[in-house]
């Protein structure tokens, strides 16, 4: 429990401001992976490779977004910001349940920037290693990645 109290404690503190839909200031260009701030910005294709290589993906949208589009084959999906901008406290509860510090772990969320807030969050908390998949679920499916309805 002692470990989990800084991810809790940064988890609240980020709160809404991990919601901001900024997508005109995400890199939809880049093909190499880039690192900042303790977590690593992985483009589609990276995530392939990741995914290749068994590192955990959790999706960290709400259920109704799930429900919308569906969701990466084999992702876990754990809702980080609530409808209403709270950090949910599932996710602080339950994540290092599904990817323990010490393990890859990648976030996805509708376009990157929900899961650039989680990156900063679980790196500050002591993973190692983490990856923000920049486009998010509608770049994966605009570039033609299949997904899976949740069940």
């Amino acid at each position: 429990m002692k470990r989990l109290f800084p991810l809790v404690l940064l988890v609240s503190l980020v709160g809404f401001t991990g919601c901001a839909d900024k997508s005109a200031g995400i890199n939809t260009t880049a093909t190499a992976a880039t690192t900042q701030g303790g977590y690593t910005n992985v483009s589609n294709t990276e995530l392939k490779d990741l995914l290749a290589k068994k590192v955990t993906l959790i999706d960290i949208r709400l259920p109704e977004e799930w429900q919308e589009t569906g969701i990466v084959a084999g992702s876990k999906p754990l809702t980080l910001f609530e409808a209403n901008g709270q950090v949910s406290k599932q996710f602080a509860q339950t994540i290092q349940q599904i990817a323990p510090p010490d393990q890859p772990v990648a976030l996805i969320c509708r376009t990157g920037n929900r899961t650039q807030a989680g990156a900063e969050m679980l790196a500050a908390a002591g993973y190692k290693q983490v990856y923000n998949v920049t486009k998010g679920i509608k770049g994966w499916i605009g570039d033609g990645n299949p997904v899976t309805p949740l069940k």
